[in-house]
């Protein structure tokens, strides 16, 4: 198999652009532009505005003092990971799963908070176009940065090698670089999965074409830059993953096992799973969609008549399919490219997130 390649151009001196994206400062403008959606509190000193653990979750701009980050350590202790100043903001994808909060949020002093409930935000994020192109470039970068702040070190590689030596089977191929794929391989890489993100159809030169962005309702342009994969690629290389912004998915194999993916450049890829994430051609109208990018998969996965692949019971021959997965275990749908999804931005990164969990299963389950 050949070695992975990666961009020469993102090297390291990128972290302090990273931070700016993962941590920005809104402006004024936008933040009266989003104090509509919200309701504007003030609480003093200690209060906890997020618990970890809990469901409850909301979005908060601080407007004056600041908001804390904090991780429960596996002895229970509470470790600070990072400060929130005026301007900047509170969360991550999660707010968009069913997932429990990571972390607990408290107010450092007594603040001033804009706190928008995360229905509101949805919204918010779906009309407001500016505002969700730094907002889910934050959350993105975020969650793929997460392990580098932990004091006690990153999440344990399923596939341990010893010292010097490289799995070069994949635990997950992500092949898509939309919202439900940059989704699934942030959470992924962050889980500890030795994961591979190629960029797909909304990737690359033609991302921030108007006729292409028809075709994914709620597309927020910036998410599909090559700058933010080529940031996403700096931290995501310290704990085992890659990123291939500028490559497609040409043929899969899934008559062997681990699967065969094949790329554009002519690299052949191993991996346990894989998640499919090609989103959807433009249609002939805004108001339309196209068929489903799942040309290179050749029939190999069963879809409907215009390619969108069905998954879960809907799944020919797959009454025990999890959610997500296709007629082919360990192979799954996520985002527009899936039969029967919701086909907006927001519901994509939510449907990216989940599908990491029933990764997990598949592995495990496979590994006996």
């Amino acid at each position: 198999m050949n070695r992975l390649a990666t961009d020469s151009a993102c090297q390291p001196a990128d972290l302090p652009a990273l931070h700016a994206q993962a941590f920005p400062m809104l402006t004024p403008a936008l933040i009266d532009r989003a104090a509509s959606h919200g309701e504007i509190i003030s609480v003093p000193a200690g209060t906890v505005l997020l618990k970890s653990g809990e469901c409850e979750a909301a979005f908060y701009i601080v407007l004056e003092g600041y908001a804390e980050v904090l991780e429960c350590e596996p002895g229970g202790a509470m470790h600070s990971l990072l400060m929130h100043r005026d301007g900047e903001f509170t969360g991550s994808l999660d707010l968009f799963t069913d997932r429990p909060n990571a972390v607990t949020v408290r107010a450092d002093s007594p603040s001033r908070l804009l706190r928008i409930s995360r229905a509101a935000l949805a919204q918010l994020l779906l009309t407001e176009r500016e505002l969700a192109d730094v907002v889910l470039r934050a959350f993105m970068l975020r969650r793929i940065g997460y392990l580098r702040q932990r004091p006690y070190g990153g999440a344990i590689l399923r596939s341990a090698m010893p010292p010097g030596e490289e799995d070069s089977v994949l635990d997950l191929t992500v092949i898509g670089g939309g919202p439900a794929g940059l989704a699934a391989a942030s959470y992924a890489a962050s889980e500890g999965l030795q994961t591979l993100l190629v960029g797909g159809s909304l990737c690359g030169p033609d991302a921030l074409r108007e006729d292409v962005l028809r075709g994914f309702p709620g597309t927020i342009t910036g998410l599909c830059g090559g700058g933010l994969l080529r940031r996403a690629e700096v931290q995501s290389r310290r704990f085992g993953s890659h990123v291939l912004p500028g490559r497609t998915a040409t043929a899969f194999d899934e008559a062997c096992y681990p699967y065969r993916v094949w790329l554009d450049d002519g690299q052949m890829i191993e991996t346990r799973s894989l998640i499919v994430a090609t989103g959807m051609q433009k249609g002939e109208t805004p108001q339309t969609a196209g068929d489903a990018n799942t040309a290179w998969l050749d029939g190999c996965l069963d879809t409907d008549d215009r390619g969108y692949i069905h998954t879960g019971r809907a799944a020919a021959g797959s009454m025990q399919a999890r959610a997500y997965e296709s007629s082919q275990p360990g192979v799954f749908a996520v985002g527009a490219v899936r039969a029967g999804s919701d086909k907006h931005v927001l519901a994509s990164i939510a449907e990216g997130a989940a599908a990491v969990r029933v990764v997990h299963r598949f592995l495990d389950a496979s590994a006996h």
